[in-house]
């Protein structure tokens, strides 16, 4: 029987992996504060926007978590480690999610021009460092707004 690649398969049914493919394929962690109300927000918006492809959020305060990650410091801003092994962070870990979310994926080549992303990276630290305060929250604590 003729086995077609991953990327043909998922070509012909729209971009779509079966669900037993998304638990094949190698996931984009997400790494996201689970404390801050706004960080979590993001996690359902980026769930009920579908992904083409396997997603997998891990929260930067579970210690036990993160010490199957011991490369990563995970405080301050969302980071992106895709498939391939590329590490993102902040409004660059955005724009990496961009490709697999059917709503924003044709932004993609937007998002990293030079004046877009030089002002997507301003907001976004701004947003990072005030998230807590934003969200209704007490105020950052023990460095956990601090971008690394």
């Amino acid at each position: 029987m003729l086995s077609l690649p991953l990327h043909l398969k998922m070509r012909l049914r729209g971009g779509r992996y079966t669900s037993s493919e998304m638990d094949d394929a190698r996931p984009y962690l997400v790494f996201y504060d689970a404390q801050c109300r706004i960080c979590r927000r993001g996690r359902q918006t980026v769930e009920r926007l579908r992904p083409t492809a396997a997603v997998r959020f891990v929260d930067s305060n579970d210690a036990r978590e993160m010490a199957r990650h011991p490369e990563m410091d995970a405080r301050g801003q969302m980071y992106v480690l895709d498939p391939a092994g590329r590490l993102s962070g902040g409004y660059d870990a955005m724009v990496a999610l961009a490709p697999i979310l059917p709503a924003f994926a044709w932004l993609g080549g937007l998002l990293g021009i030079g004046p877009v992303r030089a002002l997507g990276r301003w907001a976004y630290r701004w947003l990072a460092a005030n998230r807590y305060r934003l969200g209704g929250q007490a105020p950052c604590h023990a460095g956990a707004c601090e971008i690394h």
